[in-house]
C-alpha cells in the first residue's frame, strides 16, 4: 500500500538533544520533499513519534515551523500524510511555504504509553494534561533543532482542545495557535453526547474501558454520512479514504482495529455540558479558530464562546469554512484549498 513503509530503515542508538533518532531521510515519490522520523522522550519514559519534512528545492517561506497534532481518532500518519497523489494535507502546507513537523501523542500510532495501574478506576489515559506535557517536549525539541524561539501549533478536533490548554500555559513558546473543529467548554447541544452518558443520569459520563477501539468501517462512518451528496466520490477520493482507515488500524497487534487512549471522550462529554478545562482568556499568542460547516464534532456555540473569551489584545480570527470534519482529506475544491489559504493568510497577517 505505502511504498515507504516497505523501505529499509536504519535505527540509530544515538541520543542527540534528547531525541531518539530513527535515522530516516526518505524521499517522497514524485515530490522534492523528504522526511525524517525520530522519537522525543516525554515523562514516564514515553517516547513520542515525530516526523520532520524538508523541501529540498525551496527554503521555507515562513520563519516559524508548523507542528501538526491529530485528534482523538487516527494519528498523524493516517490523518495528515496521505500517500495518495494530491491527497496529502501536509504536502499542501509544505508547498505553501511551511516547514512542517507532525507528532503523535502518547499511545497513538508509534508513540508509546507508560505502564498504568489497571486497578485505578479514576484513570484517564491520554488526558489533556498528559498530552500538553507531550506537546511541550516536542516543541522544546523543535526549538533546539530549528534554533527558533517559537513554533506554530495546529490541532484538529481534540488536538485543538489539547493545544488550547497548552497555549494557556506556554503562549510565549507559540508563534501561532490554530484550532480546527474543536470543542470548547460551553453548554450546547452535542449529537454525540447520548453515546457516552449514563442512562440513569445523562449528565454523567459512562465509563466502560480506558481506550477507544474502532474498526475500519467505524472510522469513516460519520465522514460518509456528513458528505451531502449521494456520490461520495465527488467529495472525497475513495483512495484517500482507504489510506486513512487502513493506516489507522495498522499499528498494534490487531490490525483489524484502531486502539487509542480514550480519556479525551470523557473530557469532550463534559466540555459539551459547559465544563472548561482551560480558558481562552489566558491565551496571548495569535490564534486562528476554524470550524467547517458540516462538522459533527464542534458546534457553532464553541467558536462563538472561544471568540468571546480570547483577549482583545491578542490577534485573533474565528472563521467558518466549507467542508466536513475531515476537510483536510476532502478534495481541494470541497474546502481543503480554503483551509490551507486560511492558514496562510493568518500567518501572513501582521
Amino acid at each position: 500500500m505505502v511504498l515507504r513503509y516497505l523501505m529499509h530503515r536504519h535505527k540509530l542508538a544515538t541520543l542527540f538533544l534528547g531525541l531518539f533518532w530513527l535515522g530516516l531521510l526518505q524521499p517522497l515519490s514524485g515530490q522534492n520533499i523528504t522526511y525524517e522520523d525520530f522519537f522525543v522522550e516525554s515523562t514516564d519514559k514515553v517516547k513520542l513519534f515525530v516526523r520532520a519534512f524538508t523541501n529540498t528545492q525551496a527554503v521555507p517561506k515562513y520563519k516559524y515551523p508548523l507542528l501538526l497534532l491529530h485528534g482523538g481518532g487516527p494519528g498523524v500518519l493516517a490523518s495528515f500524510d496521505n500517500e495518495v497523489p494530491e491527497g496529502s494535507f501536509v504536502k499542501d502546507l509544505i508547498r505553501a511555504g511551511f516547514k512542517v513537523y507532525m507528532m503523535n501523542a502518547r499511545g497513538w500510532e508509534q508513540s508509546t504509553l507508560p505502564t498504568y495501574d489497571a486497578q485505578d478506576t479514576t484513570l484517564l489515559i491520554g488526558n489533556y494534561k498528559e498530552v500538553a506535557t507531550d506537546i511541550d517536549h516536542v516543541i522544546e525539541a523543535i526549538r533546539k533543532r530549528e534554533k527558533v524561539k517559537q513554533v506554530s501549533l495546529f490541532g484538529w478536533a481534540t488536538g485543538g482542545h489539547w493545544g488550547g490548554y497548552y497555549a494557556t500555559k506556554h503562549s510565549k513558546k507559540l508563534a501561532h495557535f490554530i484550532s480546527l473543529n474543536s470543542l470548547y467548554g460551553v453548554k450546547a447541544p452535542w449529537e454525540l453526547r447520548k453515546f457516552f452518558w449514563k442512562e440513569e443520569d445523562t449528565t454523567q459520563f459512562q465509563r466502560t474501558q480506558p481506550y477507544r477501539v474502532s474498526g475500519r468501517e467505524g472510522l469513516v462512518r460519520k465522514w460518509h454520512a456528513t458528505i451531502p451528496v449521494a456520490n461520495k466520490q465527488l467529495w472525497r477520493d475513495s483512495l484517500v479514504m482507504e489510506h486513512y482507515r487502513n493506516t489507522a488500524v495498522s499499528f498494534g497487534e490487531d490490525t483489524t482495529q484502531m486502539k487509542v487512549p480514550g480519556g479525551y471522550r470523557e473530557e469532550s462529554f463534559y466540555m459539551s455540558l459547559g465544563k472548561q478545562y482551560w480558558s481562552a482568556r489566558q491565551i496571548t499568542t495569535p490564534t486562528l479558530v476554524i470550524r467547517t460547516e458540516l462538522d459533527f464534532w464542534s458546534r457553532p456555540e464553541d467558536i462563538k464562546a472561544i471568540n468571546d473569551d480570547l483577549p482583545s489584545t491578542a490577534r485573533k480570527r474565528v472563521i467558518t469554512l466549507p467542508g466536513t470534519h475531515y476537510v483536510f482529506l476532502d478534495k481541494p475544491e470541497r474546502g481543503r484549498k480554503q483551509l490551507v489559504e486560511a492558514i496562510v493568510n493568518f500567518i501572513e497577517e501582521k
